[in-house]
C-alpha cells in the first residue's frame, strides 16, 4: 500500500469526510467524529439485520465506489501501529483517540486513505480488511456485550 497524498477533513452538510489533497509524499490524515457512520453500523444491532458493509457505508455518507477496503484499529493504539498495517509510514495521524474510543475505521482506494473516523460505539470487530461485499451483524462471541462483527476478506 502507498501513501502519496495528504488529507484534510471537511465537513458538508453536517457529514464530516476525510478527503485526498495532493502534497508528496508522507502526509497527515485527520481522523474525525463521523455520527451518521457510526449511527449506521449501530442500526445492525437495534435492527437485528445484517447488512453489507457497502451499504452502511454509503447510507454513513460515503459514495460508492470511493473505497475498496475497511480497516479497524483497537484504541489504544500508536501511529507506527497504523503505518506498519497498513503501509502508510511517514503519515502523521492527527485526532487519533485514546481510551475513551473503542478505536478507529479507515477506508481505503487503492492503498490510500480516504476517510479515517473514530469509533465511540458500537465496537467494531475485524480481522484483516473488508471490502463494500463483506457481511455485517451482531457478534455473537460475547455475551451481553455489544458488538458489529464484520466479515474479513484477507489480510
Amino acid at each position: 500500500m502507498t501513501f502519496g497524498r495528504g488529507l484534510k477533513s471537511a465537513a458538508f452538510g453536517g457529514i464530516a469526510a476525510v478527503m485526498l489533497v495532493g502534497c508528496g509524499s508522507g502526509g497527515t490524515v485527520t481522523v474525525v467524529d463521523d455520527p451518521k457512520l457510526e449511527s449506521e453500523f449501530d442500526s445492525v444491532l437495534t435492527s437485528g439485520q445484517q447488512r453489507s458493509l457497502g451499504d452502511i457505508a454509503e447510507a454513513g455518507g460515503l459514495e460508492s465506489g470511493s473505497w475498496d477496503r475497511m480497516y479497524y484499529f483497537s484504541a489504544p493504539l500508536l501511529m507506527s501501529e497504523i503505518n506498519r498495517s497498513l503501509g502508510t509510514e511517514g503519515a502523521v495521524w492527527e485526532g487519533l483517540p485514546g481510551d475513551e474510543a473503542k478505536g478507529i475505521i479507515v477506508f481505503t482506494s487503492g492503498g490510500d486513505v480516504v476517510n479515517a473516523v473514530i469509533d465511540h460505539k458500537p465496537a467494531v470487530t475485524l480481522s484483516g480488511y473488508a471490502t463494500a461485499e463483506s457481511m455485517v451483524g451482531r457478534d455473537q462471541a460475547i455475551a451481553d456485550f455489544e458488538r458489529v462483527a464484520v466479515e474479513s476478506q484477507g489480510h
